[in-house]
């Protein structure tokens, strides 16, 4: 009797932990799922970040050079009238000697 009552409990007890460590496997594959997302979720924020801040980089990067020739280009402008000034007063202090 107590040989019929072991064959059935043992391979009970053994169906019941298996099953009780799979349920725990279970669960924790549910959670590494979860926190895959999260962490997927943190990637593609960070990505499409640094994407912005590169386009931004390159817009400063335009504008700088933009910057960069209109400064030129009002310097020349600059010196262009102050070498008129210089020869029309030049040209009076000539006309004023004569």
């Amino acid at each position: 009797m107590l040989y019929v009552v072991l064959l059935v409990l043992v391979p009970l007890g053994l169906r019941y932990l298996a099953s009780w460590h799979m349920s725990r496997l279970h669960l924790r594959l549910v959670h590494g799922d979860d926190d895959l997302r999260q962490m997927q979720s943190q990637c593609t924020a960070l990505r499409e970040d640094l994407i912005d801040t590169r386009r931004r980089l390159r817009q400063y990067q335009v504008r700088k050079t933009f910057i960069g020739n209109d400064i030129c280009r009002e310097r020349d402008r600059l010196d262009a009238v102050r070498l008129q000034t210089r020869t029309k007063g030049h040209n009076k202090a000539d006309r004023m000697a004569a």
